[in-house]
Parts: C-alpha cells; sequence; structure tokens
C-alpha cells in the first residue's frame, strides 16, 4: 500500500469534516459581528438580522464549494476505479469513439 493511499482518507476528513464548523462559525460570527454594530448604531435588531443572514449565506456558500470538491474527488476516484489517468485534463473517451479519439461510423 502506498502512502498517498492511506493519506487519502486522512485528506478528505479534513476537507469535509471542517463544513459544519464552517457553516456555524460563519453564523455565529455574522450575528454576533451584526449585533456590535447594532449596538453602536442604534438599528433596531435589523443590522443584528442582517448580519445573521449574511453569515448564513457565507456558510452554505462554503457548503457548496465543498460539495463541488467533493464532486471533483468521486469523478477522479472513478476514472482511477476505471484505469484512466485520474489527473489528465482531458475528457474520457466515450461511446462511439475508437482509440484514438475519432468518432466512429
Amino acid at each position: 500500500m502506498s502512502a498517498e493511499a492511506t493519506m487519502t482518507p486522512w485528506r478528505e476528513y479534513g476537507r469535509y469534516g471542517t463544513v459544519g464548523i464552517e457553516l456555524l462559525v460563519s453564523i455565529a460570527l455574522g450575528y454576533y459581528g451584526g449585533r456590535a454594530i447594532d449596538v453602536r448604531v442604534g438599528g433596531g435588531g435589523w443590522v443584528t438580522f442582517f448580519g445573521f443572514l449574511f453569515g448564513v449565506a457565507v456558510g452554505f456558500r462554503s457548503i457548496f464549494v465543498a460539495a463541488r470538491y467533493m464532486q471533483r474527488d468521486i469523478d477522479r476516484e472513478e476514472r482511477r476505479a476505471r484505469g484512466e489517468d485520474p489527473w489528465s485534463k482531458e475528457a474520457p473517451k466515450g461511446d462511439g469513439e475508437d482509440d484514438r479519439g475519432k468518432p466512429t461510423d
């Protein structure tokens, strides 16, 4: 077993295991940041509300970014399982193509 094969699960745990923490921290920072501004300017709770919404938006954005990376990693693992080069940028050959990638009739 190679060193890279043993490192991959830990790398994925680190990349995807922090998504929930990022969501909670961004919501908390948005709320408390909005609350601090609200106290200073006397916004009547509106700045706190919009800070909370901003934190929710930033948190969900981090979830979508992590999902995009996860999909890329899944596609890479599927290519590796099929025996293709997982790091190549070119699209895999589909049906209707010969060995050189040219369409067949």
